[in-house]
């Protein structure tokens, strides 16, 4: 298939699901109802630690982040938002490049990725594909939060779409 129409066919079942393209297609959650995390945890390869979901790509974490404030002193002092630094996981074999987003299921606080050092805040990241790969590669980054609460990524990759739900620890920023 190709990846136009693997393309295609993601965002048409993202709206027919009532999600536009740039949202996370995850299960909605009432304020202070239970968040339903993610439970399949594992460990890909030998290079890393535990991962959380099965699929082609993978952070490695449990279903709970705990992430530290903006607190001075801390590498998000100033910044507004807090974090914390996660190592994703990506299969070998994937001709095409991963994409993953995140949003906040129980309530409407945003969720960015990286802006540490000089870096901008991004709203999502894009692993590019390595055709030369033959083991599990990473990409570090950070996972930058403004509250506590349930959470989800979805991982758009060559074989659809994934979503990882995980309950977020840490101070309101």
């Amino acid at each position: 298939m190709s990846r136009a129409v693997r393309a295609t066919a993601l965002v048409l079942a993202l709206l027919l699901n009532g999600c536009a393209p740039d949202q996370v297609a995850a299960p909605s959650v009432t304020p202070g109802g239970d968040c339903p995390v993610t439970r399949t945890v594992t460990r890909p390869t030998a290079r890393g630690g535990d991962t959380l979901g099965d699929g082609p790509a993978r952070p490695v974490m449990g279903p709970v982040l705990e992430y530290t404030g903006a607190r001075p002193g801390t590498l998000f002092a100033g910044s507004g938002w807090g974090g914390a630094k996660v190592l994703w996981f990506v299969a070998p074999g994937l001709r095409d490049p991963v994409v993953i987003k995140g949003r906040r299921l129980d309530g409407d606080s945003p969720v960015a990725f990286d802006g540490t050092q000089g870096e901008p805040l991004r709203n999502e990241i894009t692993i590019p594909p390595d055709p030369r790969a033959t083991d599990w590669r990473d990409r570090p980054g950070y996972v930058r939060l403004k509250t506590p609460g349930c959470y989800a990524f979805q991982i758009e990759h060559q074989d659809g779409s994934t979503v990882l739900v995980f309950e977020a620890v840490g101070p309101a920023v």
